[in-house]
């Protein structure tokens, strides 16, 4: 269970941080 929570807040990071470096720009 605590694998999928992880997992699940690595793939909102992966979609997340591009966004803020492109806002970052």
């Amino acid at each position: 269970m605590m694998v999928t929570i992880i997992y699940f807040i690595l793939k909102i990071l992966v979609i997340v941080v591009p966004l803020l470096i492109a806002v970052a720009y």
